[in-house]
């Protein structure tokens, strides 16, 4: 991984070394040659603003037109951060900045691409210093410095100011001032107190001598936006329109790739579970039919047999149906009664015989000597130590 920093010239870090170059006609060639970087950007513009979390679409108007109403003179590409509820950081680069950053290396070659505020805040957090105070942090690149404000979460647009050997307390004290004023009403403190931060030891021990006693502290990290690009835990990436289209046409494409897949698969199991079910009820209509048939032989033997067992009666009766003294006897007896046994033999006549006992409870409900059982004969039993009844009807 190679990490870049983009202002006047051009910063490139293996993760070990930096060396600087130009924006000449062999930047391109250099650059050319890496494979992947993660990159940051100085010149970029800051607006802190208020706006609805949800719904999204929603919040990115607000963002949108608060930006522009801002910084309207140029095409900007912007993102945004949440720093708290309701409050979002919308940080700018030009689209211009960003078509050369592009021209000089492949935009999938690029797998991080934020601002420089960003990554100095990266390494900041990562070196335990206490942004819940405003910070200045002074950037020493030798020909010139780099100032940034921060408050939390939120950073100012970084200024770059020439190294001609003035002294730059004034410079800092108008960059806090200027994002002091800017974002007052979001700020989480009050107090115009602030600390200085400079990763030049000479120069802060120079500026450390203000009268204004201010404070200062030395941060022993050349290039700390460069260390800052290795955390990749970034949501920023900065990319051109015609990316962005691109990316929602494979996105698109992709999900209707997939509804497609997912459609044919329906097709398919549809089709199958459909061939099944065919097949099955072919095979469920030849079991039922089989069934059917067997029944109906079944049926016409036992007509066989009841003609030839009960050919006198049906002789006299001409239809016999046995069931019928047994339904209608169960529809007189008391339901505290389980029939125990039941059946039918015949001497000259028909005889029915039935054993009842009582139910769990044990109540012996007397029965009702009506209908066909005006004439039965009923006689107590006790079997097992349990008490019934006996029935005995001549039909």
């Amino acid at each position: 991984m190679n990490y870049l920093l983009f202002n006047n010239e051009i910063l490139i870090s293996d993760g070990i070394n930096v060396r600087r170059i130009d924006k000449g006609n062999n930047a391109k060639n250099i650059l050319g040659s890496i494979e992947i970087v993660s990159l940051c950007v100085v010149d970029v513009d800051v607006l802190i603003a208020a706006a609805v979390e949800f719904p999204v679409e929603k919040k990115d108007n607000i963002l949108v037109r608060k930006f522009k109403e801002l910084y309207q003179h140029e095409a900007y590409i912007i993102q945004d951060e949440r720093i708290e509820r309701n409050l979002f950081q919308v940080i700018g680069i030009k689209e211009q900045k960003v078509r050369e950053i592009y021209s000089l290396i492949s935009p999938d070659r690029v797998e991080s691409f934020i601002p420089y505020g960003i990554a100095l805040r990266n390494t900041l957090v990562n070196q335990k210093v206490d942004l819940n105070k405003t910070v200045v942090f002074v950037d020493d690149w030798g020909q010139e410095r780099l100032l940034t404000v921060f408050d939390g979460l939120k950073f100012s647009r970084t200024r770059v100011i020439v190294n001609n050997g003035e002294d730059i307390l004034p410079e800092i004290k108008r960059s806090q001032i200027d994002f002091y004023k800017k974002t007052e009403e979001f700020l989480s403190k009050k107090s115009a107190d602030f600390v200085i931060i400079i990763n030049n030891q000479t120069l802060a021990t120079e500026i450390s001598k203000n009268k204004e006693k201010l404070q200062v502290e030395y941060f022993n990290n050349a290039y700390p936006a460069l260390e800052g690009l290795k955390d990749q835990d970034v949501l920023i990436k900065y990319r051109l329109p015609e990316e962005n289209f691109k990316k929602r046409r494979e996105i698109e494409f992709k999900k209707k790739a997939a509804a497609l897949i997912i459609s044919l698969c329906a097709v398919a199991v549809g089709l199958i579970f459909f061939l099944f079910n065919k097949v099955d009820l072919r095979v469920v209509t030849h079991q039922c039919e089989l069934a059917r048939r067997t029944n109906e032989q079944l049926n016409d033997q036992l007509n066989t047999l009841d003609k030839e067992t009960y050919r006198e009666d049906l002789r006299v009766n001409k239809t016999l149906n046995y069931g019928i003294s047994y339904l209608s006897m169960l529809e007189i007896i008391p339901v505290s009664y389980k029939v125990n046994s039941f059946k039918y033999h015949k001497t000259d006549r028909w005889t029915l015989e039935m054993t009842l006992f009582a139910d769990d409870n044990g109540i012996l409900d007397p029965i009702p000597r009506m209908k066909i059982l005006k004439n039965a004969q009923i006689k107590d039993i006790f079997v097992n130590n349990q008490p019934g009844k006996h029935l005995r009807v001549i039909l």
